[in-house]
């Protein structure tokens, strides 16, 4: 790719100077982690790629008012979770309740890294468990 050597800050700027190749390797840069932190507020892959789309066309849109671009990173992941939480609320009545009461548990969790080790270990149980059962 032309821009791998680029730091953010650079590509933001040709972006702003209408190199939108600059901006697809911005999003290619900042793709997994994004996604990543969309999926940490909607514990679903699916909408957590919808909410990245939605962070990396808002970002886009806003670029101007970047004010530190060498900081693009953790201002798009920071969207992301904004836009994974508007997903969410969006389609909250559209989800089970067991995926919602889920969602509330690792919420509370996430300030208690005890509670947070507790969630993650009864997960890794569970799926222990349903993968020990029979196919039928």
């Amino acid at each position: 790719m032309l821009y791998t050597g680029l730091n953010d800050e650079e590509l933001v700027m040709l972006t702003l100077a209408g190199e939108q190749s600059a901006y697809e390797a911005l999003v290619a840069r900042y793709e997994k982690r994004v996604i990543s932190a969309a999926e940490s507020v909607t514990h679903s892959r699916y909408m957590a790629e919808d909410a990245a789309q939605d962070a990396f066309v808002t970002a886009w849109m806003k670029l101007n008012m970047l004010r530190e671009p060498s900081k693009y990173g953790a201002w798009v992941c920071r969207i992301a979770g904004n836009c994974a939480k508007n997903t969410v609320s969006r389609f909250k009545s559209y989800m089970s309740l067991d995926m919602l009461e889920d969602m509330v548990t690792d919420e509370r969790s996430c300030g208690d890294p005890e509670m947070a080790f507790i969630s993650e270990e009864e997960k890794r149980l569970l799926q222990d468990s349903v993968s020990e059962l029979p196919s039928k």
